[in-house]
């Protein structure tokens, strides 16, 4: 799941460079109903928006189960938490939680890297606008997505009894 995560982060970097290529100077950076745009910037804010939000996503996503460890427990919220940050099930909690979040991560940048398409494919086309309805058919799978990954993940979490 590490390679996979790795290879979807430096895809989104590689995308955010075709568009500074690619893009005129001014691009639509966010769109209202009917895909219109409503948000307009330069083209390299666009670009330093998306790695503002993907850098630090992506450092999250590759540390989130050492990151748990290490943080004071009071800072720490997931299911039977007393269980799982005594010491002696740490190394356990680590190995359940890191892989869940890389998965996570990864479908995140892959919905990203859709979204990153999208953008690039509405500001290219006259006039400029978003494909509303692939944008809403994957932003719908996102969140079905982040149901099942939240239930799956409470589920992985359960104490042993």
């Amino acid at each position: 799941m590490r390679r996979l995560l790795i290879a979807a982060f430096v895809t989104n970097l590689a995308l955010t460079v075709v568009a500074l290529l690619m893009l005129p100077e001014q691009v639509a950076i966010h769109f209202g109903t009917g895909g219109r745009p409503d948000g307009w910037a330069s083209k390299w804010t666009q670009a330093v928006i998306f790695l503002v939000i993907e850098v630090p996503l992506f450092a999250l996503f590759m540390s989130a189960g050492r990151l748990t460890l290490r943080l004071p427990a009071r800072w720490v919220s997931l299911p039977n938490r007393d269980y799982w940050l005594r010491r002696e099930n740490r190394a356990e909690l680590e190995a359940r939680f890191t892989a869940p979040m890389q998965e996570f991560g990864l479908v995140l940048f892959v919905f990203l890297f859709v979204v990153g398409l999208l953008t690039l494919d509405a500001n290219l086309s006259d006039p400029v606008r978003l494909n509303e309805t692939v944008f809403l058919t994957g932003f719908v799978a996102y969140m079905l997505y982040v149901v099942y990954w939240l239930a799956k993940l409470v589920r992985g979490l359960k104490a042993p009894r």
